[in-house]
């Protein structure tokens, strides 16, 4: 995901809704094989996707109260998605998947999605957005740090029998405001 420029006046998101999990299979597939299918082996893409992405899993994700989904369209088509985790435990908003179609990348879809992330984090109360992105994904990486996240964790990613480098990071939403500083107490006068 290289692109960084306005959004074309085709592209919207939207909520995802229950008859929108057969697209998310079919996005996620796709990008995968188009972007992780240079060191994943396809069989171990399959064994992932078939577990993580089944229409069971996306089906309790949807229900999962602390989880929100996003559809990209171009024009009318289905062409990316985000899936957003919101975890008052640990405290962190995060971007749990985030993909658009290799031929729809270049009219804003994923820098729309990111948008609305960085929205429904501060909307939520969460002063940051996570996420994580394999090191070999170094254009999407570049892309990341430009929209301003800094990686400051590692952690294996593990897709059937295949492990990678996992980076995770995270960008700042909400700037804190220092709190006033007194004045000297030379400049304090009682009358």
């Amino acid at each position: 995901m290289t692109e960084n420029r306005a959004a074309d006046s085709r592209a919207s998101i939207r909520l995802w809704t229950m008859g929108d999990i057969p697209d998310v299979r079919r996005i996620g597939w796709e990008t995968w094989k188009a972007t992780y299918g240079r060191f994943i082996p396809e069989e171990d893409l399959r064994a992932y996707h078939d577990e993580y992405y089944s229409v069971e899993a996306l089906t309790r994700n949807f229900h999962r109260p602390s989880t929100r989904g996003y559809m990209a369209l171009f024009g009318e088509d289905p062409a990316g998605y985000m899936i957003m985790s919101f975890d008052e435990k640990s405290g962190r908003c995060s971007v749990a998947s985030i993909y658009v179609l290799p031929e729809s990348q270049g009219h804003g879809l994923g820098s729309m999605l990111m948008q609305e992330a960085f929205r429904a984090a501060v909307e939520a109360k969460y002063d940051r957005v996570w996420l994580g992105v394999m090191s070999e994904n170094s254009s999407t990486i570049a892309w990341y740090r430009a929209l301003g996240f800094r990686f400051v964790e590692e952690a294996p990613f593990t897709m059937g029998k295949t492990t990678v480098r996992h980076l995770i990071g995270f960008r700042l939403l909400i700037t804190p405001v220092p709190p006033p500083v007194p004045p000297p107490d030379s400049a304090i006068k009682f009358h």
